[in-house]
């Protein structure tokens, strides 16, 4: 078999990506599913890991993809919109196309969370646009 592609993925044999420069350079961002990686044209999935202490993502939207996050452990807040959630592990935040929305840990405690871009396999694909 010739195809290089992979289908079974792991965060914790992943390399994060590089956003160095960019608002996302202190988080620890891991692409598992998308087009590169897994020829995904429809689904971008990842992990990310919000330091303890106040580590934050400043308010944006994605004007062609709807996100998915789901919190595997630590503690902290979503916005959505104008209305901030607090969150845990277990919780599923679903965040509409073109809303803006951040998020940011609480506690001393490191906050992980996987992430799901809809209809889209990239971040470029989905569009990133920074909210004021």
């Amino acid at each position: 078999m010739t195809d290089l592609k992979e289908y079974v993925v792991r965060a914790d044999t992943t390399k994060p990506a590089d956003f160095s420069g960019t608002a996302f350079s202190h988080l620890d961002v891991r692409w598992l599913i998308n087009e590169e990686r897994n020829g995904a044209a429809l689904m971008g999935v990842g992990q990310t890991t919000y330091p303890g202490g106040g580590g934050t993502h400043e308010i944006h939207s994605h004007p062609n993809a709807e996100e998915v996050v789901i919190v595997q452990s630590g503690r902290g807040r979503h916005l959505v919109g104008e209305i901030w959630h607090d969150i845990g592990p277990g919780d599923v935040v679903f965040i509409p196309r073109d809303t803006p929305h951040a998020a940011e840990s609480v506690g001393d405690e490191d906050m992980v969370i996987y992430w799901m871009l809809g209809g889209v396999g990239s971040f470029e694909a989905a569009g990133y646009r920074q909210e004021v």
